[in-house]
């Protein structure tokens, strides 16, 4: 029984409920989401998943609720897609599990249940989940056409909504069949009407009481989100940390930043204190009383930061940032730096290709991290002309070319970064003119020697006729026609083509590959500090050069 007294003294009280029970106190208002909470962010898989679990008899976790003696707090009476009834004068606050109630209250509340408003009849197929009675699984179709042997959960937790579904499938199905199915459904509905959950009542206290009750209780478990607690603890006067954070997020899309991390933010925030981010305790800022000032700040600069990657090192995207600790950085050098110099600009290009090349952030330990940032600050406040950090005086050393370009890698998204600046500075395209890293490289080169990776070529005015078409497709790449006489305006020193060189189209792709390689060797021998491995790099092994 969900237990609502409270008294001067902090009282813990573990318990356990039928999972029911606590939806109804929800639907009843004895149970409020608290307006500091974070939005619902639970994708299709972790919804299945969550019932998958419940299916199967395994616990999902205990929920966290606070008896303050006090309502302080304002409450969101909205929860999924329904809009409650406005609560009584005394309520629960739901402090961790807001996820997974939201996604059981969700699918198991009838749309027509008279305690509950749907706010969007469009967007209620989000939160409905089925089972499938023929395979015994969760779903979520996206399809309008639903399976007679799909049932809806809310129907297997109200009595007259499952006797209607049983009648209505003995029309579908045999008797056997049915039967089967009427089974399956009766034993799930068992199920989620008998499943309990464990949950904390925390009575009295504040909410910094029972974010560190709730940080020691689950120090064994899972920790409670920093971007949750931050929310919690610094919620004032309308002011919900999260909220800002997804406020910067909608600002970052004209970049193609939108998903930088949500932890990125944070950590640049962490990072403005003066101490790099891991040196920094979270719940430390919420006892800031410039907290709020401190975060506008920190993403004006974040702004600042991406605004200088974007146009100053042509990073189209947050895919192809190599490293998050350089936007934290440079956040850091605005902070300090409001009118940078040109000379501190190059200064600082200059040092992000450094750090891209030579793995600089993966390389250092912490400690050295430390001192990284300790000289990048100093370069940041004017003390000191340059910003890079050696442990020692030998060069770094670039690793090997890369064969291929993805993601996941620094030196692939150092090198596409390169490619995309070459082509900027070489032709007549900008910034604008490049929509994004996929839309420029092509991850499968079109010759079948998988040495060369080959990035897709750009600019050119030709319609292939139907007497070189079959030459076209087997070169996709337009690799056959580069030497026919139909192709116009097209820079082919951009497109890293050297035509004094090539002789035949077959050579095109081994050609680019090489000239590649040699336009980045040139350019990084003009960074300093920096060397090519020599046994990768052997311009001998190719006749053009």
């Amino acid at each position: 029984m969900l237990n609502m007294d409270s008294n001067n003294k902090i009282n813990v009280k573990p318990e356990i409920d039928r999972l029911i029970n606590i939806l109804d106190y929800v639907k009843k208002g004895r149970l409020v989401v608290p307006e500091f909470q974070r939005d619902y962010i639970w994708d299709k898989k972790q919804r299945i998943d969550l019932f998958d679990s419940i299916k199967r008899g395994f616990p999902i976790g205990s929920l966290l609720f606070w008896n303050p003696e006090s309502n302080e707090y304002d409450y969101n009476n909205k929860i999924g897609p329904y809009t409650l009834k406005n609560s009584p004068n005394k309520y629960s606050y739901i402090i961790d599990g807001y996820q997974r109630i939201t996604t059981l209250f969700s699918a198991l509340i009838n749309p027509e249940d008279e305690s509950v408003q749907l706010q969007n009849k469009n967007n209620l197929q989000d939160y409905i989940v089925y089972y499938d009675l023929e395979n015994q699984e969760f779903s979520q179709p996206t399809s309008k056409k639903i399976e007679p042997y799909y049932i809806p959960l809310y129907y297997l937790v109200d009595t007259f909504m499952f006797l209607s579904f049983s009648d209505n499938i003995k029309q579908f199905y045999d008797d056997e069949t049915s039967t089967r199915y009427i089974n399956r459904a009766k034993k799930l509905a068992t199920i989620l009407l008998d499943y309990s959950i464990a949950f904390v009542n925390i009575n009295g206290g504040s909410i910094q009481d029972s974010v560190e009750i709730f940080s020691r209780i689950n120090s064994k478990g899972s920790d409670m989100s920093p971007m949750w607690m931050l929310s919690a603890l610094t919620y004032n006067d309308g002011f919900k940390f999260s909220e800002e954070i997804e406020n910067l997020k909608l600002k970052l899309v004209t970049y193609g930043f939108e998903d930088l991390k949500t932890e990125i933010i944070l950590q640049c925030v962490e990072t403005a204190t003066g101490k790099i981010y891991f040196d920094v305790k979270t719940e430390s800022l919420a006892k800031r009383s410039d907290f709020k000032e401190l975060c506008f700040k920190t993403f004006e600069n974040i702004l600042k930061a991406v605004d200088f990657l974007y146009y100053e090192l042509n990073v189209l995207n947050y895919k192809l940032l190599p490293y998050n600790l350089q936007l934290i950085f440079i956040t850091e050098f605005f902070k300090n730096k409001e009118q940078p110099s040109l000379e501190e600009k190059e200064a600082l290009k200059k040092w992000f290709w450094q750090t891209s090349y030579s793995n600089y952030f993966s390389i250092y330990s912490l400690s050295k991290q430390r001192k990284a940032f300790v000289v990048f600050q100093e370069f940041s406040k004017g003390k000191i002309s340059t910003p890079l950090f050696k442990a020692n005086d030998e060069k770094f050393t670039v690793s090997e070319f890369p064969k291929t370009i993805y993601y996941g890698s620094v030196r692939s998204k150092t090198l596409a970064l390169f490619m995309i600046k070459s082509l900027i500075e070489k032709s007549n395209y900008n910034i604008e003119d490049i929509k994004g890293f996929d839309d420029f490289y092509s991850l499968k080169p079109p010759l079948k020697d998988s040495e060369f990776m080959i990035p897709k070529l750009r600019g050119i005015d030709y319609s292939p006729s139907e007497n070189n078409l079959s030459s076209y497709r087997k070169y996709r790449d337009y690799s056959f026609i580069l030497l026919d006489d139909s192709v116009q305006n097209f820079d082919y020193y951009a497109n890293f083509i050297d035509t004094k060189t090539l002789q035949k189209a077959e050579d095109l792709g081994r050609s680019r590959y090489y000239f590649i390689k040699r336009e980045e060797n040139d350019f990084v021998n003009s960074l300093n500090e920096l060397e090519y491995e020599s046994s990768f790099f052997d311009l001998g092994k190719y006749s053009i050069f």
